[in-house]
């Protein structure tokens, strides 16, 4: 007698691998997607602390004016590098750490990076948002962040 497995028995593990692999590829997609987005909220929060502090060491409520002085100032709490809007894969600009400066949170673009909302008088003075339209997984607007 012969030892070894039938071309059936290597078939029907070969089919059972595949569906393994079928249903355990998406979810590692998403679940990377999950720690992008997560990691996006933590530099927005990292970002909105050194433009609180900033503000706190000078005793007022100024924020910067124009990008270049809001890239100053962060680039003072991180010197390295700006940190990175990572938005999930297939946003448009879902790696940027550009800068931009508008009057309130309606000058949201698909930019994506950072917008700071410098107009006093605004409700949102002071607060970064996430420079994007998009929705994240769960369907909330990066920019609600």
């Amino acid at each position: 007698m012969k030892k070894g497995f039938t071309l059936i028995e290597l078939l029907i593990v070969v089919v059972i691998i595949g569906i393994l692999l079928a249903v355990i590829i998406p979810r590692i997609g998403i679940t990377i997607d999950k720690a992008r987005e997560r990691a996006c909220r933590k530099n927005l929060h990292s970002i909105q602390a050194a433009i609180t502090t900033y503000c706190v060491r000078l005793n007022e409520e100024v924020y910067p004016n124009t990008v270049d002085e809001f890239e100053a100032i962060l680039l003072k709490y991180f010197p390295q590098k700006i940190p990175v809007a990572t938005l999930r894969k297939g946003v448009a600009n879902s790696d940027s750490n550009s800068l931009a400066i508008g009057v309130s949170s309606t000058c949201i673009t698909d930019n994506g990076g950072w917008l700071l909302v410098t107009d006093v008088n605004s409700q949102d003075a002071g607060r970064i948002f996430i420079n994007s339209r998009e929705k994240d997984l769960d369907g909330i607007y990066y920019s609600s962040y």
